[in-house]
């Protein structure tokens, strides 16, 4: 784990398009099981959206190898939200994921 770096624990949320009752589209995310990661900060940025200041907290996010996970997938600890904005596997050896995150709701 580098030096800014903490792992805790999350649920690994999988996004899944599923048709509302009145033909709409919805999205949903369903619950792909539990995991540890290593959270670092990488920048915090505010800016005016809609006639409000907004914050966005950009993440790198290291956990164990998985092939199925992939961007739009969601993290979840007790308290916080990461949308996953890209995924590799840094070494081509599926053995660690390295993901660029997004926190929601901040």
């Amino acid at each position: 784990m580098s030096a800014g770096s903490y792992r805790v624990p999350v649920t690994v949320e999988q996004p899944v398009s599923t048709q509302l009752p009145g033909g709409q589209a919805a999205l949903i995310y369903t619950n792909a099981g539990p995991d540890f990661v290593s959270l670092r900060l990488l920048s915090l940025q505010e800016q005016f959206a809609h006639e409000r200041l907004d914050g966005t907290a950009t993440h790198r996010i290291r956990m164990r190898y998985r092939p199925d996970l992939a961007g739009g997938w969601r993290l979840k600890t007790s308290e916080r939200s990461f949308r996953l904005l890209a995924v590799a596997d840094p070494d081509g050896r599926e053995r660690e994921l390295e993901c660029l995150a997004e926190e929601e709701g901040r």
